[in-house]
């Protein structure tokens, strides 16, 4: 009898160990950086000039469709957009995004800030950076 006492505790170590796990694994989450390497860090950089108030370092992040720079009259007339869309998205966190290729150099991404807002923006690379080429919420 005391045998069998002895052959179960240590089977209920020697298996308890797999059963029981402590620690787990940790999921870690891809950090993005905030810079025009890439179409979705286009993204992030734009949010951050808006989130910090800056919107004419936000306006150089975007270019026209055919790859030339805003006039000034432009930038101006997108002074008023941006800032709309900067009093929408401040302080708000991304909380999903989907692209979706158009071509080797366009990407489309839908980002959506807090579960609530959705905005797409056309990125294109030129010249080893990535821009904002249109964006609509």
């Amino acid at each position: 009898m005391k045998n069998l006492y002895i052959l179960s505790i240590f089977c209920l170590i020697f298996y308890g160990c797999e059963v029981f796990t402590i620690g787990g694994k940790k999921i870690t989450k891809t950090q993005i950086e905030a810079n025009q390497k890439s179409p979705i860090g286009t993204v992030y950089l734009f949010k951050t000039e808006l989130d910090s108030n800056n919107v004419p370092a936000a306006i150089r992040l975007m270019l026209r469709p055919s790859g030339y720079p805003y006039l000034a009259l432009e930038k101006l007339e997108l002074y008023d957009e941006l800032s709309r869309i900067r009093r929408i998205i401040n302080n708000k966190p991304i909380t999903d995004f989907k692209s979706d290729s158009l071509n080797e150099n366009s990407y489309r991404l839908n980002i959506e800030f807090d579960y609530l807002k959705t905005i797409t923006f056309i990125t294109t690379k030129f010249d080893e950076s990535w821009y904002i080429v249109s964006l609509t919420d």
